[in-house]
């Protein structure tokens, strides 16, 4: 059975990815919708495929699909591995997805990979609002892993994320993509040596 959670994430996500914002190929059509609801869920299930194949590594009881980290014995290395997993590889699949809308093509794949980035946004706009505070969710294990109160974890998370919405709205100065790489590098590299 999904959790509410998980299913509050796809759901609120989901109809995010359908507002019609598609300026980096033209107008809105069917297909640019389906490759948008297609980018943003894969980066969904990237997300979660990367705590359950982390998880997979360690001793880990799942409730569903929600990994329940309190049932684990973990040291604080590794709760913080699994619980920012899911933000590694959607880092990981969001610069993809901008190399792929550098490229000069045009139509589907540019969609796929706008809706890729969408998911990312979407993803951490959820964790940055209504899942900050979940027991069971990704943030308050970061901050339980770390000592760092979830307000702090959330302000880390914010950064990449509004110097990626920057980058596919807006017109940002030639520095932005590279503090936005550095921040994620930094996050991961965090996770990896804390």
């Amino acid at each position: 059975m999904l959790s509410q959670t998980v299913v509050s994430v796809s759901v609120g996500g989901l109809l995010l990815l359908c507002i019609p914002l598609n300026g980096w190929a033209g107008s809105i059509d069917s297909n640019d919708t389906t490759d948008l609801l297609l980018g943003g869920v894969g980066v969904l299930l990237g997300h979660e495929l990367g705590h359950l194949v982390l998880s997979q590594t360690k001793d880990i009881e799942f409730d569903g699909v929600a990994i329940v980290y309190s049932q684990s014995v973990l040291t604080p290395q590794e709760k913080l591995r699994v619980a920012s997993a899911g933000f590694q590889v959607q880092w990981l699949l969001s610069e993809l997805a901008f190399k792929q809308l550098q490229k000069p093509s045009t139509g589907r794949s540019r969609d796929f990979a706008a809706g890729a980035i969408l998911g990312h946004l979407a993803i951490t706009a959820a964790y940055l609002t209504f899942l900050k505070d979940d027991a069971y969710g990704d943030v308050t294990a970061m901050a339980e892993a770390t000592g760092h109160s979830r307000n702090k974890i959330v302000k880390f998370l914010a950064v990449p994320a509004v110097l990626d919405a920057w980058r596919l709205w807006g017109d940002p100065p030639p520095w932005v993509p590279h503090v936005s790489r550095g921040a994620k590098g930094w996050g991961i590299a965090w996770a990896w040596n804390w």
